[in-house]
């Protein structure tokens, strides 16, 4: 017992995350976090560290690390279905602690790996990388689909578990009974994955892809319609495609006609700008700005120990996968010189989405942590039976019956401390596009906390990255293309 404890006290608390990032000190965390994950080289820490190496624009050794964790999800999901690894974690999960097996994310966290990572290869200039990375979400994201059809089927339905039944001391009771959860399509598609891609493809050219991934992003979210309709002028559609459409609107929706604009150089801040004599820049021609901003901290997966009282042994253990609450953010601000406020739209909730996931998983969640709290009343049983056989002793086989209890429950909490989510993923992301026109000054944030960017006469566009990591701290960075 006291050697998990001993390991799980190297690891950097979840406290500490969440004050470091609301007082904005990165640096430290970072450093603290690159100690844990070289000690434990887990697909969790390897995304936390990842995630703050991003955040200090460290984008070369984020996408190391990203790349990293990448692997070891591959090495994990390219094992034998049956091995004794995964048997005995497995079992360990189902009969002993929630802890036994160790953690690789959650569906929605896989392929919101490619989306972070990707931000990085954009930062970079590198749009032909960034592409990339969305092929990966999108393969991801088709991959779980797969998986998980069958289940989302059953959710979809009138047969989900009743939450009513969750022990009454159990947090997480009335959050998995909120109407915003229990309504999403399923627990890892997220708009904002797909309308980022959708824009990045653009930019690298693919228009195909592109296209495709605004649709699956307007079907999940109503506001990327609004996103894409209002910052991407519609093309006039052909007389042909009219008579396929039947009489609907060309503002429709399904209708949306990207324009068809040839890849472009891109170029990250502080590198030297396209030439004026670049044959696509025309004096007076307006400009692209796309803003991505990112607030908030998530949910922090935790182990909840539910005890109900039982003779002879003292009580009985239910431990259950819960959350500490996300962390809201700060909505976006930005305007256009000199007072044109640019419109954002919210598609990133990490809250929900961890919500969902739990809510689905809730039949196996609830079969295991009984299974666990069976075995271990049963070896507590046991020993109660083993002394209250002895005359001599017979009158401590209860209290032999409660140390049982105790010592296993200290046990299991220590496998419990161990189960840790992707902690430094923002809770809020926005996508806010718009055209200026040619040489406009952009200024993000509000208050004292104002950054200004006049764009440069001799590029099509910009990409601003917001961080914030309180609502007094905010960190931009752009690329131009």
């Amino acid at each position: 017992m006291m050697f998990f404890l001993a390991g799980c006290a190297s690891r950097v608390p979840s406290d500490t995350i969440r004050s470091s990032l609301s007082t904005g000190y990165v640096s430290d965390l970072c450093q603290k976090m690159e100690k844990t994950h070289e000690s434990a080289r887990e697909f969790v820490t390897a995304l936390n560290l990842a995630r703050l190496l991003q955040m200090e624009g460290r984008w070369k050794e984020s996408i190391r690390r990203y790349d990293e964790a990448l692997a070891i999800l591959e090495e994990y999901e390219a094992r034998a279905q049956i091995n004794v690894r995964e048997v005995a974690a497995t079992a360990g999960t189902i009969l002993l602690a929630r802890g036994a097996k160790q953690y690789y994310g959650t569906g929605y966290e896989r392929s919101l790996l490619h989306t972070f990572n990707s931000l990085n290869y954009v930062m970079l200039g590198d749009f032909a990388g960034a592409a990339v990375e969305m092929r990966k979400m999108d393969k991801r994201q088709e991959y779980w689909l797969q998986e998980s059809q069958s289940r989302i089927e059953k959710k979809l339905d009138s047969s989900r578990y009743d939450t009513a039944a969750l022990p009454i001391q159990y947090s997480m009771r009335e959050m998995l009974q909120d109407e915003a959860v229990r309504s999403l399509i399923n627990n890892y598609q997220d708009p904002f994955s797909y309308a980022l891609s959708a824009i990045l493809f653009r930019i690298a050219g693919d228009m195909q892809a592109s296209e495709v991934n605004m649709r699956r992003a307007v079907a999940l979210d109503g506001k990327a319609g609004e996103l894409f309709r209002y910052a991407w002028p519609q093309s006039r559609m052909q007389s042909s495609q009219k008579k396929k459409a039947g009489k609907k609107e060309a503002g429709n929706d399904d209708h949306i006609i990207l324009p068809g604009l040839a890849p472009v150089r891109a170029v990250a801040s502080g590198a030297e700008a396209p030439q004026s004599g670049d044959a696509a820049i025309k004096e007076g021609h307006v400009q692209e700005v796309t803003i991505v901003a990112l607030s908030g901290m998530t949910p922090s997966l935790k182990v909840e120990h539910v005890r109900m009282g039982f003779p002879k042994i003292g009580y009985v253990l239910l431990d259950l996968p819960s959350y500490a609450g996300a962390v809201p953010g700060r909505a976006p601000h930005a305007v256009v010189a000199p007072a044109a406020p640019v419109v954002f739209y919210p598609l990133l909730r990490t809250d929900r989405l961890a919500y969902r996931t739990l809510q689905d998983e809730l039949d196996f969640e609830m079969g295991s942590a009984i299974s666990r709290a069976a075995v271990r009343a049963g070896i507590s049983a046991a020993a109660y039976a083993g002394v209250q056989s002895n005359d001599d002793r017979r009158q401590h086989a209860e209290a032999a019956g409660v140390l049982a209890t105790v010592l296993l429950d200290l046990w299991t909490y220590s496998m419990s401390v161990s189960v840790r989510n992707w902690e430094t993923l923002p809770n809020e992301g926005y996508i806010g596009m718009t055209t200026v026109p040619g040489g406009s000054t952009i200024t993000v944030g509000e208050g004292g906390n104002q950054k200004s960017l006049s764009l440069p006469s001799d590029i099509r566009g910009v990409i601003i990255m917001m961080t914030y990591f309180s609502n007094t701290n905010m960190k931009i960075d752009y690329v131009t293309y």
